[in-house]
């Protein structure tokens, strides 16, 4: 048995659990970061070494789950929050410091969504591209406060994730109008939104957020049309690489999502999955701090979470 690939329960199903990822069986920020903090805790608690050869085997690991998806810093975070405390108290606390992250995650969404909430009043106009567990969970919770309002969604090409959207909203008769993701602008046009809720996969150091492809155009949109854009997220998706200097990549995916079959030889077919928003086009952050001007989010971080999380950048110094 070797350290590096040790032949337990444990080891295979982080394994299964980052294929899983890869392949997009796991889909969403948040369900990335709790499948694969948990798998990897459980790892982390039963793997056969110890002390230095422990450190040794996982922060390697560690670096390979965190790029299984290049675009999941709420995984990154979950990775470090467990490292922070397998080193401060031993391996025996990392499965439960696996589930005390996801309540760190469940707590914050529930926080924001009271939040977002307010926001909402009877007869809003509130727009929205693709889908987002946390936006959703503002609209859910606005109408559980008994305000009345509508919702615009886009489809999301190519996998239709704002389909999911409509779906979960128009099953608790909140109304909902869906537009095609080019008919985005005409939308904002047609309807006058009170304002743009949007979720984020990634957010930087200088306040940036990385969203489905297609954000930046609604972003873009929304300045023409002077519409506020909110960003609907978890601190916990910051990407702390990001305040050494570090890019945050853009995923790309199968252009077999795109065009799977009779596509013509010499055409090339790309699919970037997201792409940034401007810190300039986002009117605030709601977070689970409330809500924050964008070039607040590295320092409402470090306070909030800093002593829990420590990067590995951290570990330079």
């Amino acid at each position: 048995m070797t350290t590096r690939n040790p032949e337990t329960p444990e080891y295979k199903q982080l394994r299964q659990t980052m294929d899983d990822i890869k392949t997009l069986k796991i889909q969403g920020a948040t369900n990335v970061a709790i499948y694969g903090v948990e798998a990897f805790a459980k790892h982390a608690e039963t793997v056969p070494v110890k002390d230095d050869d422990l450190l040794a085997h996982l922060e390697p690991l560690v670096e390979e789950i965190s790029f299984v998806r290049v675009t999941e810093p709420a995984l990154r975070n979950g990775l470090r929050y467990v490292m922070t405390g397998i080193r401060r108290e031993g391996k025996e606390v990392a499965s439960e410091l696996g589930q005390a992250y996801v309540k760190l995650i469940d707590d914050a969404k529930k926080r924001i969504f009271k939040i977002g909430a307010e926001r909402i009043r009877d007869g809003s106009r509130v727009f929205t591209h693709c889908h987002s567990s946390i936006s959703v969970g503002i609209f859910l919770e606005a109408a559980k406060q008994g305000k009345d309002f509508d919702v615009i969604n886009t489809e999301t090409r190519p996998l239709f994730q704002g389909r999911k959207t409509a779906r979960i909203l128009a099953k608790q008769n909140i109304r909902v109008t869906h537009v095609v993701d080019s008919a985005m602008r005409w939308a904002m046009n047609s309807f006058n939104p009170h304002m743009i809720f949007l979720g984020a996969d990634a957010i930087t150091v200088e306040g940036v957020a990385l969203n489905k492809i297609g954000s930046r155009l609604c972003a873009l949109a929304s300045e023409e049309e002077h519409i506020p854009l909110y960003i609907c997220t978890s601190l916990l998706k910051y990407d702390q690489a990001t305040s050494i200097g570090r890019l945050s990549e853009i995923e790309m995916r199968s252009p077999l999502e795109i065009w799977d079959e009779g596509c013509p030889e010499g055409v090339k077919v790309l699919n970037p999955a997201f792409e940034t928003i401007d810190r300039r086009n986002i009117s605030a952050y709601i977070t689970e701090a409330g809500l924050i001007p964008p070039q607040s989010v590295h320092q409402t971080f470090r306070r909030i979470y800093g002593s829990q999380i420590h990067d590995f950048q951290q570990l330079w110094s």
